[in-house]
């Protein structure tokens, strides 16, 4: 069953990071091809998918990948904090 934000709730909740793995899964996306793409090790891809660690970088790869809004996979990041704290480090 796929994930279904409702904006309206009082609190939103982040994709489960299984439903986030499975729809990697789906797009035969790897989390070692994504972390060499974005020149990272595999263990910081890990902490992102798991919820564990934040990277604005990595999370947009994912998100590109899977062809899902940012929004809709993190919207306690991205929906009710206006974004990431930390910009990170610019594209290359």
């Amino acid at each position: 069953m796929p994930y279904v934000l409702h904006t309206s709730d009082a609190k939103c909740h982040d994709l489960p990071s299984f439903e986030l793995k499975i729809a990697m899964q789906r797009k035969g996306i790897l989390q070692k091809d994504l972390a060499d793409q974005l020149s990272v090790s595999r263990q910081a891809v890990h902490l992102v998918v798991n919820n564990q660690a934040t990277s604005h970088r990595i999370r947009k790869a994912i998100a590109d990948a899977i062809g899902l809004d940012l929004k809709r996979i993190w919207p306690s990041t991205y929906l009710v904090n206006g974004g990431p704290i930390k910009p990170g480090r610019p594209s290359v």
